[in-house]
């Protein structure tokens, strides 16, 4: 055990009680409740402002999100605007088990609303209709059937144009956004007769503004003080409370970077708990593979494997069976590609398979020590990394499958080395990981896989696919086993495509 890896584990135990501290002292009075209507179960969080509510807000996530990933939005709100603010998990997502498919998040989305209307909880002419993405394109629908005082939709998805306008409607248009998402955002414009921002139009409902943000993508909206602000305005001016003194909204806004302190503090801790494990391991069970391809063979490979791989599941997909949106594609897409991979590489995989249990043991711990602690951080405000038991059954199917491409990863890769050598394996890496998605691409618009989950999810692939691979090079450099490395890494895409995609 170094001394470096001490002190870091330290530094990021104080930083984990010092986050948790002002997350709890910053958190708004909340409610966890289960809403039911008409057959549709939605899971619901509830902010309270400290002052009399003098409206609601009504928040919807998008495609492969929870509601926790709009509390930042929902906390500004509520903190800002002095909004009751209800954050629900649509059908398939977050804690809500039932089905997933469009028409049934539609429709439960508006069954909310009406029941919410009918029992008095809300006042439609003071309940703003909150969307993004997925989410964007209900909160429209919802607003044309039953109509409220305004309505904002972050990066619309694309859908039919509404009978009528919405009230006092404002679209968020990102600059780097996915062209068709953009595209739908000028239409709405277009049908809206262009901006409509005086006061008038505000008092007759006909106010109509497309944002587009600068510098920004379809997931940093979420996040982007600039929509926080023009979002907070809307609402003023729709509501007439113009002037109004905010409570804690400037706080809100800064402490909102701390459940993301739990990623860092999980870098921190994590060099210490991998020598520890190497440590409980003992000596003799590191192996270190003298074959593996040269990289300019597994570049080629990796290619070519991607591209058979997405024209074989354009005619038959194995793992539909998972009934994970999207999430059964992304499986059966590295599943065979590591399937093939190994068998083009077979001598490799052959000297790097060492069936060690210590290694195997102590891998899998970690593995699911990181899932469970970085899941329940993650839970608290960012997003919903918790399994529920469906989520868990297919987290037990897909581990395997996982290994299988995991292991053709650590094969491929060879030895973690230093310098030069380690810059340039993690290199590789990530250009096999790029070929894999540029395959997808090439499928949703060449073959029309209609998997545009995999293309809006990029930010977060890749930010995945990195702290993956630092995590399992730092425990390969420590324990030298390749198959149990590959158990620890095979845990975790497991764990993510389980947590990330909806239920169908």
């Amino acid at each position: 055990m170094k001394k470096w890896e001490i002190a870091l584990a330290i530094v990021g135990t104080i930083l984990l009680v010092l986050s948790a501290w002002a997350i709890h002292r910053n958190e708004l009075p909340h409610q966890e409740t289960l809403l039911t209507a008409d057959g549709c179960h939605m899971p619901a969080t509830i902010l309270e402002p400290s002052v009399k509510p003098r409206g609601v807000a009504i928040l919807f996530h998008g495609l492969s999100a929870d509601r926790r990933i709009m509390e930042s939005l929902g906390d500004y709100f509520t903190s800002a605007d002095g909004l009751r603010s209800y954050l629900f998990d649509l059908p398939g997502h977050g804690d809500n088990t039932d089905k997933f498919s469009f028409s049934r998040a539609d429709d439960c989305a508006r069954i909310i609303v009406e029941s919410l209307i009918r029992s008095g909880e809300m006042d439609p002419q003071r309940t703003i209709l909150v969307g993004h993405s997925m989410g964007g394109a209900i909160a429209i629908r919802a607003a044309d059937r039953e109509p409220v005082a305004a309505t904002i939709a972050l990066s619309p998805a694309p859908m039919p144009l509404p009978r009528r306008m919405p009230a006092n409607l404002l679209v968020f248009s990102a600059q780097y956004d996915l062209p068709i998402l953009k595209r739908g955002a000028r239409a709405l414009a277009r049908a809206a007769g262009g901006d409509r921002t005086q006061a008038d139009d505000f008092f007759e409902a006909r106010a109509f503004h497309l944002q587009v943000v600068s510098w920004s993508d379809h997931t940093s909206l979420l996040t982007d003080p600039r929509v926080f602000r023009k979002a907070r305005n809307w609402i003023d001016l729709t509501l007439g409370i113009a002037g109004h003194e905010s409570v804690q909204s400037q706080s809100n806004l800064y402490t909102n970077i701390f459940p993301l302190v739990g990623l860092l503090v999980a870098l921190l801790l994590f060099p210490f708990c991998a020598s520890l494990s190497a440590k409980i391991v003992g000596p003799g069970a590191a192996y270190v593979s003298t074959v593996h391809p040269l990289a300019k063979l597994v570049l080629a490979e990796g290619a070519a494997c991607a591209l058979a791989v997405v024209l074989l599941l354009a005619a038959f997909n194995p793992l539909l069976l998972l009934h994970l949106y999207t999430g059964d594609y992304l499986a059966s897409l590295l599943f065979i590609s590591g399937v093939l991979l190994l068998a083009l590489n077979w001598k490799s995989a052959k000297q790097s398979q060492r069936w060690n249990a210590p290694a195997l043991l102590s891998a899998a711990v970690l593995g699911f020590t990181v899932m469970l602690g970085v899941g329940a951080w993650l839970n608290w405000q960012t997003a919903d990394f918790w399994l529920n038991a469906p989520r868990w059954l297919r987290f037990v199917a897909l581990l395997p499958l996982m290994w299988i491409f995991c292991f053709a990863e650590e094969a491929f890769l060879g030895p973690v080395g230093k310098g030069r050598q380690r810059a340039s394996r993690f290199f590789i890496f990530l250009a096999v990981r790029a070929e894999l998605w540029l395959a997808c691409l090439f499928a949703h618009y060449a073959l029309a896989s209609g998997q545009v989950l995999i293309l809006i999810l990029v930010p977060t692939l890749v930010i995945f696919s990195i702290l993956q691979r630092l995590a399992t090079d730092a425990l390969r450099l420590r324990i030298g086993s390749a198959t149990a490395t590959a158990l620890f890494s095979a845990i975790l895409a497991a764990w993510f495509i389980a947590a990330i995609f909806p239920l169908t």
